[in-house]
């Protein structure tokens, strides 16, 4: 369990680096934009289709952040009528579900990234056009990651607290 919370703090860490990096580039260019076409009227060709495309990659980071702290969408009505046990259960199911359909997702993304765009196609700053969508396929397979370690953790959990005698069975003593 400490080796997946490791990996997970890890890959965490580093998606949140790079969604504050992005979103830096993107507020500190677009600012820049504004400013070289009202007052100077020219700005960089490049920067609309650059802002378009870290777009695309700070939503998937979040994604995947938002997949690993649970505050992915979610229908939450089953917390007031389930036991604590059998949440962690159908919590378990439904992130299993869940990784199941990231990584159909991730193979078709990885699919489209290659019959959608020819390996010679070229996009900004001469880059293939594929390395721009790469977080398609990318960002599903790490949603799929934290998925699948959301299960280990409630297993983990379902089976550590079964293993536990709960206080409420032990006899109460007035003092």
């Amino acid at each position: 369990m400490k080796i997946i919370e490791a990996i997970s703090t890890a890959l965490s860490w580093l998606e949140r680096s790079l969604i504050i990096i992005l979103l830096g580039v993107m507020c500190t260019l677009a600012f820049l934009q504004v400013i070289l076409r009202n007052i100077f009227s020219f700005g960089f060709l490049w920067a609309d289709p650059l802002l378009r495309y870290m777009v695309l990659w700070v939503g998937f980071l979040g994604a995947v952040l938002a997949t690993r702290e649970g505050k992915h969408f979610a229908v939450d009505f089953l917390n007031r009528f389930l036991s604590p046990r059998m949440l962690l259960i159908v919590k378990s199911f439904v992130n299993c579900f869940a990784a199941v359909v990231s990584i159909l997702l991730m193979r078709a993304a990885f699919q489209f990234l290659f019959e959608a765009f020819g390996g010679d196609e070229k996009d900004l700053f001469d880059l293939p056009r594929r390395m721009y969508f790469a977080i398609i396929p990318v960002g599903f397979g790490l949603i799929a990651l934290q998925f699948t370690f959301n299960v280990i953790r409630h297993l983990h959990n379902l089976i550590t607290k079964a293993s536990e005698k709960p206080e409420a069975d032990l006899p109460h003593l007035p003092i």
